[in-house]
């Protein structure tokens, strides 16, 4: 006759086979969740990386994208509006997306996450561009280079900026970024940090210090010495 299962049997060898205790069972229980709390934030910060990545690869295409349309336009850039649409919220009507050929490249990856909330739209200033629908967009582009939208204008390309990820509303159709009247700080996405692309091309990461010191120069908004913003307001500075 067969024996009875008891738990002294539990830790013993029985015809080969080897049950384990209950202490033993808590034991691989609780390792299995320190290992989870040691990795999961290793794996959070690998996927935040990757997202930078792809920010990073997004704001350098936009970049080139809007170096190309110059050399097909006698020199000239789109203006801070057109180059995101001239439908509105028709990406693809846009004078960029002939060259970037995908809806994917104008928004960062991190800032999809966020857009992706349930949070109504709001914006952080008001603007003539906000919208009832959600922005699919997270760069905006420096309004004050249609002053002079010939890149052979630009009197120092390096420190002048093209576009950078804006800290725009969720509903901001603007498109742009600018010293005035619109939004002018650097969404701090990454590590609390944001991206930039300039005039030559580069593509800069900055943290709030860095930005705001930089922002406050005359050359970083305007390619030439015309530094009237809208309206023809002067530059503060």
């Amino acid at each position: 006759m067969r024996n009875r299962f008891s738990w002294q049997q539990c830790g013993s060898r029985s015809g080969g086979r080897y049950a384990f205790t209950l202490i033993e069972l808590l034991v691989v229980v609780a390792i299995t969740a320190i290992l989870a709390g040691l990795l999961l934030p290793v794996l959070a910060r690998a996927k935040e990386s990757a997202r930078k990545v792809g920010c990073l690869n997004n704001i350098r295409q936009i970049g080139i994208a809007s170096s190309v349309y110059s050399l097909d336009s006698k020199g000239n850039f789109p203006s801070f509006r057109n180059w995101l649409f001239t439908r509105p919220g028709d990406l693809t009507s846009g004078r960029l997306y002939p060259y970037l050929k995908s809806k994917q490249v104008y928004l960062c990856p991190t800032d999809k996450l966020e857009l992706g909330s349930k949070r109504p739209p709001t914006s952080p200033t008001p603007t003539f561009g906000n919208s009832g629908r959600r922005r699919d967009y997270s760069y905006g582009m420096n309004c004050e280079i249609c002053h002079a939208t010939d890149i052979a204008a630009f009197l120092e390309p390096s420190r002048t900026l093209l576009f950078m990820e804006g800290n725009l509303g969720t509903n901001d159709y603007t498109g742009m970024v600018g010293p005035v009247m619109v939004s002018q700080a650097l969404a701090l996405r990454h590590s609390n940090r944001g991206h930039l692309v300039m005039g030559d091309l580069s593509v800069l990461t900055m943290d709030k210090k860095q930005y705001n010191n930089v922002q406050r120069t005359k050359r970083f908004w305007f390619p030439t010495d015309d530094t009237r913003g809208p309206g023809g307001v002067p530059f503060p500075n």
